[in-house]
């Protein structure tokens, strides 16, 4: 059995990660299973604080060691970005959901009950690979940025809705009566008025292809996002490839419809309006600047140039 360490963001699901700690802090201790723990501290914290966990490990220890966030998928990521490549073999990681969305979770049918998260991990003999992907993004400023994503990178309405949340003073307010969802709510209906079509273009390894009326851009490695929206029904971790939504500004009328569609059944995808690139990599360019998100971190306002590839970690679930 490996030697688990453990980030607990005890921000994660408006304090849901805090809460539920001491029960699975018990439970694994009852399971006689070897862990260590840290709590992150502030936004950002979970990347810097695993890469030096993650580098001040023994060399002959990296092999016998799992990184466990528990936490939201913002969590997941930050320790994917924290630990890559900081050692010659990769550290799996182990997940407990605990945060708002848990779409990472939910696409792996992961459990929050903490009996069955135990019987689970006990049960473990080898990590799986998961599909990931590495993006490199460029800005109108000519700044750089390199990351793994677990989840999406979304341009124009979901990263729209993303920024309003993000510093709206509301779902601070929320969150103190563990309603912070209700902020993405309230802000989507304000974006559904203000948000703009803008022009997209898209190259792949196969096709390339242009959009002057692009509404919502979302390259994404799972099914959902939003906390539970399955916005392409058929994208799967387990397999090795980037699906790209791209939907032209509707109507309200179609664009609520096309959401019903996406809830009940997924045959927005059969709508002239949205367009699904399936690529092992690809090219995404925006104009004018748009909001955009990674793994639902507001990335701000920016002419987006994005690259993507696909990737594999090794993940202890």
């Amino acid at each position: 059995m490996p030697n688990y360490t453990i980030i607990i963001n005890p921000q994660a699901g408006s304090g849901a990660a805090k809460k539920v700690w001491p029960k699975l802090k018990t439970a694994l201790t009852a399971a006689k299973i070897k862990f260590t723990y840290y709590f992150t501290e502030y936004s950002g914290h979970a990347t810097i604080l695993s890469r030096q966990l993650a580098q001040q490990l023994p060399a002959q220890q990296v092999s016998e060691q799992v990184f466990m966030v528990v936490g939201g998928d913002g969590t997941v990521n930050q320790v994917l970005n924290g630990i890559h490549d900081v050692t010659p073999t990769p550290i799996p990681i182990a997940y407990f959901p605990a945060g708002s969305g848990n779409d990472f979770a939910r696409s792996l049918h992961l459990k929050q009950k903490i009996a069955t998260f135990i019987d689970h991990l006990i049960k473990i003999r080898q990590p799986s690979n998961l599909n990931i992907f590495a993006v490199q993004i460029k800005d109108e400023t000519g700044k750089i940025q390199q990351q793994l994503l677990i989840n999406n990178f979304g341009m124009g309405f979901d990263a729209h809705v993303v920024h309003l949340t993000e510093h709206s003073t509301l779902k601070a307010k929320l969150n103190r009566w563990h309603l912070g969802n209700l902020a993405y709510v309230i802000n989507l209906i304000s974006v559904l008025k203000n948000q703009k079509s803008f022009a997209v273009d898209v190259q792949t390894k196969q096709e390339k292809a242009h959009f002057d009326q692009a509404y919502l851009v979302t390259l994404t490695n799972i099914a959902y996002f939003g906390g539970g929206v399955p916005i392409v029904p058929t994208a799967d971790p387990h397999i090795e490839e980037l699906d790209l939504i791209i939907l032209e500004k509707p109507s309200l009328i179609k664009f609520i419809g096309l959401f019903i569609l996406m809830l009940v059944n997924g045959h927005h995808l059969n709508s002239p309006a949205v367009h699904l690139f399936k690529t092992e990599q690809l090219q995404v360019s925006c104009q004018p600047a748009q909001f955009g998100q990674m793994d639902g971190e507001d990335m701000g306002h920016h002419s987006f140039q994005l690259n993507a590839t696909n990737n594999q970690y090794p993940f202890w679930i």
